[in-house]
């Protein structure tokens, strides 16, 4: 028995191609069977496989989608003159003799479940199911479809009727409030429906300016993490035939008979994995020496005040990047007033219990929130215990908070949380590794890290969730390219590995540049330890407010001269001035000595994952000339849609 692809419209109209028994690709690239010229076509698009008396039709996770008789499919097991239309072909599916197609029943459930043998299936655990987990679990599903069964295991969740749900503070589950910058280079890969719940009006802002990560003429979005962890959650309780959520915590050791019986073990538990670390003979230690000076690691302590800031976004982001001591994410003004500290603050960042009269550091150690009562005081929930600066009062440190709060128009009123975490980096030698070899009853386990278990990275550059998201998208387009049904291989995982390396690289060598900076003979220094010596020098009175103004204000300008073409309604000289002369001089000094932002060793250009899989992804790329022509991922903007996703033909 025979059949054959006949293009019926299009520049191959007339041509026939085969389907024997392996399978025929199409795309763009030259290694394809059937290759296609529109621009809109990805390089690897689709094949059609024989398989059990069934002509299967894959979408290898296209960017513009592949369509049947109409109606967008990912996969698709097809009948005698079905229509599949790419870009501008089409093509009809005919028999070259009278025959009789099969559709067995599937070994998946679900909207998308196709007919698969189990050994066609990709079996993947995830451990952890934030942002990095969930998000590389939903990319999955949508390049692979039935091809794939994910299971994402979570400690934070719990089962709410027949849905999976995020677990509330009493049920021991601090939410993060904070707010992070995706830049667009991520968003817009991620499924579109995603986009869809992520991106709802009212739910992002864009405060910060477009920049090299920037595509699609569509700037960085703030978003809170935890309506991002929220929506993600969401989708995922609608992908239950690909997609099991388990609310427990994933233990590496009893689950080893699972994870024997697994392809893939996605490690996505964060910069304290214990996974990780279960694995750290096969991964390698982390080496902070990189990320140290004078062998000692380099190391920030960080007060998150949670606060509503009544200026507007320009005047935020000039302020922000002018100096090194206080930084503002924000959502509408709602976000989080990161503090950074020296030495001797950090041992005032402290709760105590008043009625066993001890010290806490809780806001160090998990680290807790401590909210706003109403008396005014800052209280942990979970432990009984006061935010101690606040509590005194008239500490020096609680009175440079309290100026911080000034610097960004934050009433004393609207400081609402207070918690605290510490920053660093490392090294890791290697992101991939075998946990178990293949033997006569098993294909082998292949376990990667991804998101802060991989890089975890200094926030203050704003892209730690942003190279959590290239690593998600990077194995994601790797494990669709090269899953055929058979065992992965080491060589299967070089290009995601070269990713992965160049996000170290590129994303830490940012971070590095935000926690150290060159003083006047070229030699690194931390800068919190700058600012200890602003914070001294103000003490003694070795300042000269007039001459710090100026200076400070001068910085301003320059910064704001950069600025100006990619951000509208920067505050001129002025504004800046009058609302700078409302700082204590002491601490207008200490700004200047923080430095600025070290915005121009930090530029240039950005991790495309887009370029190391050229030739070899799962058919995501798009030519530049198609990205000026057509704007072929649905995204909102401003509480509207860009162009949608390509439109069925006819």
């Amino acid at each position: 028995m025979g059949a054959a692809l006949v293009a019926i419209q299009g520049p191959l109209t007339g041509e026939r191609f085969p389907i024997d028994t392996q399978p025929l690709t199409i795309g763009r690239s030259r290694e394809n069977a059937v290759v296609l010229s529109g621009l809109l076509a990805s390089r690897f698009h689709a094949e059609v496989r024989h398989e059990a008396n069934s002509y299967v039709l894959y979408d290898r996770g296209s960017r513009n989608g592949t369509w049947v008789n109409g109606k967008l499919v990912t996969v698709h097991a097809l009948q005698p003159n079905e229509q599949i239309a790419i870009d501008e072909e089409t093509f009809r599916l005919e028999l070259e003799e009278a025959q009789t197609l099969v559709r067995p029943a599937p070994v998946l459930t679900g909207d998308a479940a196709v007919p698969l043998a189990p050994s066609s299936v990709l079996r993947v655990t995830v451990a952890g199911g934030g942002p990095v987990g969930l998000a590389f679990s939903l990319l999955l599903e949508q390049m692979l479809g039935p091809r794939v069964a994910i299971q994402v295991y979570d400690s934070r969740w719990v089962l709410e009727g027949d849905r999976i749900v995020w677990g509330s503070l009493e049920q021991g589950n601090m939410r993060r409030q904070q707010v992070v910058t995706l830049q667009s280079r991520q968003y817009t890969k991620l499924p579109a429906e995603v986009q869809e719940h992520l991106f709802r009006p009212g739910t992002y802002s864009e405060m910060w300016p477009e920049g090299p990560d920037s595509v699609d003429g569509l700037p960085p979005r703030n978003v809170r993490i935890a309506d991002f962890e929220d929506q993600l959650l969401e989708v995922a309780n609608g992908k239950k035939g690909h997609l099991r959520l388990t609310p427990e915590a994933f233990d590496a050791e009893s689950a080893r008979e699972e994870i024997v019986g697994q392809h893939v073990l996605a490690i996505c538990e964060g910069s304290r994995s214990p996974t990780r670390e279960r694995y750290a003979d096969k991964f390698g230690v982390g080496d902070p020496g990189l990320y140290g000076l004078e062998g000692k690691q380099v190391s920030d302590m960080v007060l998150g005040l949670r606060v509503k800031s009544s200026l507007p976004d320009p005047m935020a982001v000039l302020l922000t990047v002018s100096q090194n001591r206080f930084l503002l994410n924000s959502l509408c003004g709602e976000g989080y007033l990161n503090m950074r500290l020296i030495e001797a603050e950090e041992k005032e960042v402290v709760g105590i219990d008043p009625v066993r009269q001890v010290f806490t550091n809780c806001i160090q150690a998990q680290p807790c929130l401590l909210e706003r009562t109403a008396a005014g005081q800052f209280q942990c929930s979970i432990h009984q215990s006061f935010f101690l600066p606040a509590l005194l009062g008239s500490s020096a440190f609680w009175a440079r908070v309290q100026e911080g709060l000034r610097l960004f128009g934050v009433p004393a009123e609207d400081l609402s949380g207070v918690t605290g975490f510490r920053l660093d980096m490392v090294q890791r030698p290697r992101f991939t590794a075998q946990l178990y070899p293949r033997t006569s009853t098993t294909t082998g386990t292949f376990a990667c890290l991804l998101g802060d278990a991989a890089n975890a990275i200094h926030f203050w550059p704003g892209r730690g969730l942003n190279s959590g998201l290239a690593s998600v998208i990077s194995l994601s387009r790797c494990l669709a390219t090269h899953w055929h049904g058979t065992p992965l291989r080491e060589a299967d995982f070089v290009r995601h590995e070269g990713v992965m390396a160049m996000l170290q690289y590129r994303h830490k060598s940012r971070a590095w540049r935000q926690m150290v900076t060159l003083d006047g003979v070229g030699n690194d220094r931390a800068i919190r330890d700058l600012i200890g010596e602003g914070i001294a020098e103000s003490e003694r009175g070795a300042y000269d407010q007039e001459a710090d103004l100026r200076a400070l204000l001068e910085r301003m300008g320059g910064i704001r001269a950069r600025l100006e073409p990619r951000r509208e309604g920067l505050p001129d000289d002025a504004t800046l001035l009058a609302h700078l002369k409302k700082l204590a001089p002491q601490t207008v000094h200490t700004l200047l000595v923080s430095g600025a932002w070290d915005t121009a060793t930090v530029g240039g250009e950005e991790v495309d994952v887009d370029w190391l899989f050229a030739g070899q992804d799962a058919g995501n790329e798009i030519p530049a000339l198609a990205e000026q022509q057509a704007a072929p991922t649905r995204v909102i903007r401003g509480g509207s849609w860009r162009a949608p996703f390509r439109q069925a033909p006819g």
